[in-house]
């Protein structure tokens, strides 16, 4: 076996190196590894793949073409089996006593979903422990390499918020596919969503989002007659999206409530709609509802 793991580890892209971090903050983690899991799986069957500190990754192929089984051992003990679609890259990252091992998930299917599992070990000599996974986001998984992130002493990771995904738009046509950004705090024991220190990387998307509904603004003909307009029936659940920027005016509000600038976001909102359309039909049932889908889970 251990010739065989030996062999797989070379296949991989391994990088032992201190993570880049911005000049304001020093970091508080170093990557010592990471591999790319799809590349090294190509023609095979069965993986068996090192991925230090006493991790070792088993892949397999499932019952489906696109379905991969992944069983987790640490310490000679297997401590999960995971189903999923196709597993992509792994790294490992030590910060302080602990050590951190990240594996990426492709689901596979249309418009889904990249995901990232977490595992821990508090310090040298403790159980490696399972810490969860994130909700998936669009597309496949991004590049581990660039997604942690040192702010205020702790350690965070990047994914993406898809929540708002055929928000009154199909899927081809929805400009709010995995926005915003979203943010997962890493602790030797647990893993959870924590925005709040990223207010300001919210604020900079809402200038962004600002000039872009002025260049909407000004290739305007005329003001449709609400924000929302009729598609399979006069429902307000049957609406979509009456044009782009009234995609835009909900994209800076979901920006602003991440920012946690609440009276900001409505009030811009409100002030947006009574600019850009004839009516306000429809406003306070849009906000009901982004309120109803902000509540399904933490942001």
């Amino acid at each position: 076996m251990q010739k065989g793991v030996a062999q797989i580890f070379g296949a991989l892209l391994i990088i032992w190196a201190v993570l880049p971090t911005g000049a304001q903050e020093a970091s508080t983690f170093r990557m010592v590894a990471q591999g790319d899991l799809a590349r090294a799986m190509e023609g095979r069957k069965t993986l068996t793949v090192d991925a230090g500190g006493g991790m070792i990754l088993e892949i397999s192929t499932g019952q489906g073409s696109w379905q991969q089984n992944l069983a987790i051992r640490a310490d000679g003990s297997r401590i999960q089996e995971l189903e999923g679609g196709r597993f992509i890259a792994f790294a490992r990252l030590e910060s302080g006593a602990a050590t951190y091992w990240v594996v990426s998930e492709f689901s596979g299917g249309p418009h889904c979903c990249g995901r990232y599992y977490f595992f821990s070990r508090t310090e040298p000599g403790q159980p490696v422990a399972y810490l969860g996974l994130t909700e998936g986001h669009d597309g496949g998984p991004l590049p581990l390499e660039g997604a942690f992130i040192s702010r205020q002493g702790r350690l965070f990771f990047k994914s993406l918020d898809n929540r708002f995904d055929y928000f009154h738009s199909s899927h081809a046509g929805c400009m709010l596919v995995n926005v915003p950004a979203t943010f997962y705090l890493m602790t030797p024991t647990s893993l959870m969503i924590d925005n709040q220190p990223f207010k300001a990387v919210y604020l900079a998307e809402v200038k962004r989002v600002e000039g872009e509904i002025e260049q909407q603004a000004a290739g305007r003909q005329e003001k449709p007659r609400a924000i929302l307009k009729p598609c399979f029936g006069s429902k307000f659940d049957q609406s979509v999206f009456a044009d782009n920027l009234g995609q835009l005016l909900a994209e800076r509000t979901i920006l602003y409530l991440y920012a946690r600038e609440d009276e900001n976001a409505w009030q811009t909102l409100e002030a947006g709609v009574q600019q850009y359309y004839q009516t306000t039909q429809w406003l306070g049932e849009l906000r009901r509802e982004i309120q109803e889908k902000l509540a399904e889970s933490p942001y």
